[in-house]
C-alpha cells in the first residue's frame, strides 16, 4: 500500500512540475483594423510542444507603446482548450475616435501568458 501511494504522489508530483519546463505557447497577431471605434482582429496560437492547456486567450489594447497595469484586456471566449493552432478573432468598440490605440493578442496556458507583438491602430476620423 505504501508504494502504491508512494508512487501515486511522485506521479502527481511530475505532472505538476512537468509543465514548467515548457515554454508557454505562443500567439501571433495576423490583423488588426479599426473602422471607426469598432476594432477588429485575427491571432494565431501556436503551439511550442510543451502543455497548453489554453486558459484564456484574447487581446489587449492602450494608449502606450509599452504594456502596463493599466492596459484594457478583454477576453475572448476559448473555443478549443488544446491544440497544435488556432486561429481567433475579435471585434470589439473602443472607448474613443480620434485616437492611436496599441494592440496586442495573448495567451494564457498551464505553462504561461505569451504576447504577441504591439502593432498601432488609429481611430483617427479623416474628414
Amino acid at each position: 500500500m505504501k508504494k502504491i501511494i508512494a508512487l501515486c504522489l511522485a506521479v502527481t508530483l511530475f505532472c505538476m512540475t512537468g509543465c514548467q519546463k515548457f515554454k508557454p505557447a505562443t500567439v501571433e497577431l495576423k490583423a488588426c483594423s479599426a473602422n471607426g471605434k469598432t476594432l477588429t482582429g485575427t491571432a494565431v496560437i501556436t503551439d511550442n510542444g510543451g502543455c497548453t492547456y489554453f486558459i484564456e486567450q484574447g487581446f489587449c489594447f492602450s494608449l502606450f507603446k509599452k504594456l502596463s497595469a493599466s492596459d484594457v484586456y478583454t477576453t475572448v471566449v476559448t473555443l478549443n482548450n488544446s491544440c497544435y493552432d488556432e486561429q481567433f478573432e475579435w471585434t470589439y468598440d473602443l472607448p474613443m475616435v480620434d485616437t492611436v490605440y496599441y494592440v496586442c493578442a495573448y495567451v494564457k496556458t498551464n505553462a504561461g501568458i505569451s504576447y504577441s507583438e504591439i502593432d498601432s491602430v488609429s481611430t483617427i476620423i479623416n474628414n
